[in-house]
């Protein structure tokens, strides 16, 4: 078990330190600089989740079982990539395997033309909300590898070349999810598009309070 180092108690402000930083300082035995990484990097970590996995409770476990996994690796990480990119591959791995275990991992780039096709116009599953919540909406339709893809990239700001770490893919895999993610996100949310003019067909029929979906 790491414990704090009682040698440079007070030499450090942790709270100053890169999370690379943090994460080589308790990978000699510093469990308090891991505990300042958790608190930096669990709101992100769970952000992702929440996008990956539509449970809640399910992507809150998630995080924390991602989060004692690095805790008992930290020690043979060897820096290769960043901690962040890292903690996102582990991230990505606990995914993968609760899909898996369920046997529906979306990954399928297939579903873009069903998507396209089939799928439930904007207007209709999220009418009376705002961009985002359209965005957020639009995102659990994407197949999983390339919603990963585009949330790394557009969200947290990895490279190509993190991302490809992440999803364990090549770069041109990722450049793929990237370009299919935008196109199907900016043909289903066009009608949030500054200065669209939806057609009629774009717009919610209105509805009484005992009529359906």
């Amino acid at each position: 078990m790491m414990s704090r180092d009682p040698h440079h108690a007070g030499e450090l402000d942790l709270g100053e330190l890169s999370d690379d930083e943090l994460a080589a300082t308790a990978a000699v035995g510093d469990a308090e600089a891991f505990a300042v990484l958790v608190r930096r990097m669990s709101p992100v970590l769970l952000r992702y989740m929440r996008r990956m996995v539509s449970d809640p409770q399910v992507a809150e476990d998630l995080a924390q079982e991602t989060l004692l996994d690095t805790w008992k690796a930290l020690p043979d990480f060897g820096f290769r990539s960043s901690f962040r990119t890292w903690m996102f591959a582990v991230a990505h791995r606990k995914t993968v395997d609760h899909y898996r275990k369920r046997r529906d991992l979306p990954v399928s780039d297939e579903r873009f033309a069903d998507l396209l096709a089939k799928g439930p116009e904007p207007a209709d599953m999220a009418a009376h909300s705002a961009l985002m919540d359209a965005l957020r909406a639009e995102l659990e339709n994407l197949p999983y590898a390339s919603r990963a893809a585009w949330w790394l990239k557009e969200v947290e700001g990895l490279t190509i070349d993190e991302i490809a770490q992440v999803l364990r893919v090549s770069t041109g895999s990722v450049r793929g999810h990237l370009q299919r993610s935008r196109k199907f996100l900016v043909t289903r949310l066009a009608p949030w598009q500054p200065g669209a003019k939806p057609s009629e067909s774009d717009r919610p029929a209105a509805r009484g309070k005992g009529d359906r979906p």
